[in-house]
């Protein structure tokens, strides 16, 4: 690779400057790539856009370009792991970007719901091993849920949800 070979870094900028450096480096002529994701503010049910990595841009850029990135107001730093900084692989760049309408949000997939409400399940192992339930909820956690054992008159239970089986 030589200087002038332009690749992705990761460029990290001081607290709430992501937009900010993003115009400059774009108008500069520079590649960036900024997901934002939509975050619903608190009590008023309105959604805005947010950084999706807070004060990370990908920019791309060659490594003569280094010191003009560097010290672009608002720039912290160019992430870097010994002295040159550390390139990101194009390909993280495009699976980012696939997942990214016009604007530039960032649309999560959503894993469909493994267990639904009122679901009957056998539970495959620990002390409950071998009995019948209805499914509750899924705990925040995500790796324990709520059920509602049948053989002791609906009581509540909470277990490792990897001990579930249909």
């Amino acid at each position: 690779m030589t200087p002038t070979d332009e690749q992705w870094y990761l460029v990290k900028t001081k607290p709430l400057n992501e937009n900010r450096v993003s115009t400059r480096l774009a108008g500069a002529g520079f590649e960036v790539c900024f997901p934002k994701i939509r975050k619903k503010t608190r009590g008023k049910g309105v959604f805005e856009k947010r950084p999706f990595f807070p004060t990370y841009l990908f920019v791309r850029f060659s490594l003569e370009q280094f010191r003009l990135i560097r010290y672009t107001h608002g720039v912290a730093r160019v992430v870097s792991f010994g002295l040159e900084p550390q390139s990101v692989e194009e390909s993280i760049i495009e699976a980012v970007r696939a997942r990214m309408d016009d604007e530039g949000v960032v649309h999560l997939l959503r894993k469909p719901a493994e267990w639904q409400e009122g679901q009957r399940v056998s539970i495959a192992d620990g002390p409950f091993a071998g009995l019948d339930a209805i499914f509750v909820e899924e705990l925040p956690d995500r790796e324990r849920v709520v059920l509602l054992l049948d053989a002791v008159s609906r009581f509540r239970v909470t277990v490792p949800k990897d001990s579930l089986q249909r």
